[in-house]
C-alpha cells in the first residue's frame, strides 16, 4: 500500500490554538477490487497526485471508474499535468511503486506490468521532504494474479492507492 496520512481520521496530536489551522481533511475510500482488466490509467498530478481515473475493458467497451481524488477544480491556481498511461491488450499489471512526501502526499507512481513499467508519473526527487519509495506487488506472474485497485482520497488528492 502506497499511504500518505491517516484513513478516515483527522490528526490527533495536540496543536493548541492552531489545532484549526492544521485540520486534515477526512478520507473517502472507493473500492475498484475485481476490475481487472485495465486499458488506461488517467493520472492528475502537481506537485503531488491529485486524482487517478481507471479505464476499463467491459463486454468489449472502454469503461471509466470515477475520478477518485480532487477534483481539478478545486486546485485552479496550479497546473495540474495529466497522463494516461495505455495498456496493451497482453500486458496487465503485476506491482506498483511510488514515493511519498512527508508533509503533502504520494508524490509519483509507478506502474508495474508483464511487459516493463509506466512511470514514475508525477514529481521524482528525493529529498528530505519524502520518504522514499515503496514497491507493492512486484511478483504478480499472471494476469489472474491481480485484483484490482482500492484506495483512498481527500480534498487534497490521492491518499492511498493498493494493489490486490
Amino acid at each position: 500500500m502506497i499511504r500518505a496520512g491517516q484513513v478516515k481520521r483527522r490528526a490527533t496530536w495536540n496543536l493548541g490554538e492552531f489545532a484549526e489551522l492544521w485540520d486534515v481533511p477526512d478520507d473517502t475510500e472507493w473500492d475498484d477490487k475485481g476490475r481487472t482488466m485495465i486499458s488506461y490509467i488517467y493520472v492528475s498530478f502537481d506537485r503531488i497526485i491529485r486524482s487517478i481515473q481507471f479505464g476499463y475493458y467491459e463486454n468489449e467497451a472502454l469503461v471509466l471508474s470515477e475520478t477518485y481524488g480532487s477534483s481539478d477544480d478545486h486546485y485552479t491556481n496550479l497546473s495540474n499535468e495529466i497522463v494516461e498511461v495505455k495498456l496493451g491488450k497482453d500486458e496487465y499489471v503485476t506491482g506498483l511503486s511510488g514515493e511519498v512526501g512527508l508533509c503533502e502526499g504520494i508524490r509519483n507512481l509507478t506502474f508495474h506490468t508483464n511487459l516493463g513499467k509506466h512511470g514514475p508519473i508525477g514529481k521524482f526527487e528525493y529529498n528530505n521532504y519524502t520518504s522514499g519509495s515503496n514497491v507493492i506487488d512486484p511478483e504478480i506472474r499472471d494476469r489472474r494474479g491481480f485484483g484490482g485497485f482500492y484506495g483512498s482520497y481527500n480534498s487534497n488528492g490521492l491518499s492511498s492507492l493498493v494493489s490486490m
